[in-house]
């Protein structure tokens, strides 16, 4: 081999296909065995990551909470974008991650959620992005990833697993489903190869005696009729006994519990294209 090739094959920017490709900053995902299977050695930032299911309430959230819990430490937000359920706010504060770091956006139509997904990367004030999208289509799935690599922050988008048929964008892809108690994690689309055998991974270990996934049958979205008023502006609840004693804790469930003694009247909203809490 001459030694110019030579030289070439060793130089530390040179990805070859069969390797891991390197990643200027990852956050770990808290799960050793997984951490030596994503590139850079946890969750790449600058990438946007796809996670596929089918049955809600798995684990999805419980894999990605360690790496959640490091950046609300480290002072990051962290912005939910148009979540299927409200996420139980006592059993998130019970596995470690700030409230008062978590930012929920909603809305009804599907642009206005990829509008939104969008801006939050590209804003690059977030550290994470938790994205459940409605209908899927490359060229958004591309302008995302491209604001993943704008905004340096971890970005994941939730969809269905028939979706590991069509290809995609995303640097990233990793089906999920159950096997007995414990999560399957299939990286079946990575900088570096398919991962030949899925992982198996106890999510559950550490949580908490409270869900914060509860099962679907129990779980449901709040008719119009019942959310907060349009105008009401987002109130920090100081008497609620999870975390420090004045932590300053802000969650859209939690704002909810601040008027469960108003009597919910017709929603302004009605009629609006954007629909945000």
């Amino acid at each position: 081999m001459k030694l110019a090739l030579a030289e070439l094959l060793h130089h530390p920017l040179l990805w070859r296909g069969d390797r891991l490709a390197r990643a200027d900053e990852a956050v770990s995902s808290g799960f050793a065995s997984l951490d030596r299977e994503l590139p850079g050695g946890g969750w790449p930032k600058a990438v946007l990551t796809e996670l596929l299911f089918d049955a809600e309430g798995i684990g999805e959230l419980s894999l990605l909470l360690p790496a959640l819990k490091r950046l609300g430490q480290a002072g990051e937000w962290i912005v939910l974008v148009a979540p299927p359920h409200i996420p139980y706010a006592p059993a998130l504060a019970g596995r470690g991650i700030d409230l008062a770091r978590v930012i929920m956006v909603e809305t009804e139509e599907d642009k206005h959620r990829w509008w939104a997904a969008e801006q939050v990367l590209r804003a690059n004030s977030a550290g994470a992005l938790l994205f459940w999208p409605r209908t899927l289509a490359d060229q958004r799935t591309r302008r995302l990833q491209l604001a993943a690599q704008e905004g340096k922050a971890l970005a994941f988008l939730f969809a269905p697993t028939a979706r590991a048929a069509q290809p995609s964008p995303s640097p990233l892809r990793l089906r999920l489903s159950l096997t007995g108690n414990r999560l399957s994690v299939d990286i079946f689309k990575r900088r570096g190869g398919m991962l030949s055998t899925p992982l198996l991974l106890d999510v559950a270990a550490s949580a908490a005696d409270q869900p914060i996934e509860r099962a679907p049958s129990e779980l449901r979205l709040q008719a119009k009729s019942e959310r907060l008023p349009a105008k009401r502006m987002a109130s920090f609840h100081r008497q609620y006994p999870v975390g420090g004693s004045q932590a300053r804790i802000w969650n859209r469930a939690l704002a909810r519990a601040d008027e469960v003694r108003r009597v919910p009247g017709p929603d302004p909203r009605d009629g609006h294209a954007l629909d945000l809490p």
